[in-house]
């Protein structure tokens, strides 16, 4: 074993040491998951999803490659560890992970 000091950064949490205690952050990993949907940091939102919108399995046109979406999903779901505010959101985003259309991937795009 080897004493490699201080924990910074693990698993996309950032630790960061105080004298009052130990506080996590995922602001790298929001930040990183934001650059691989190919949106800029500056690009945003007051509301985590449209309001008074409901999406089916219907709505907009079946995506080709879904793997975008399930991988940008995906990272949502992690950074719900420190980021509970945005739970419903991707909750909802969450439940057309086997055939997202383009209307659920604008929702995931919005979140972000």
């Amino acid at each position: 074993m080897k004493d490699l000091g201080n924990l910074n950064y693990f698993l996309g949490l950032e630790v960061h040491h105080r004298r009052d205690g130990i506080s996590f952050s995922q602001v790298k990993y929001a930040i990183d998951l934001i650059s691989r949907a190919h949106l800029s940091y500056e690009e945003v939102e007051n509301t985590l999803i449209e309001p008074n919108v409901h999406y089916t399995s219907t709505d907009g046109t079946l995506l080709d490659n879904p793997t975008r979406y399930c991988q940008l999903v995906g990272g949502l779901i992690y950074l719900i560890v420190t980021y509970p505010d945005i739970a419903y959101a991707v909750h909802i985003i969450s439940q057309f992970m086997s055939e997202p259309q383009t209307t659920n991937y604008a929702a995931v795009l919005w979140i972000l």
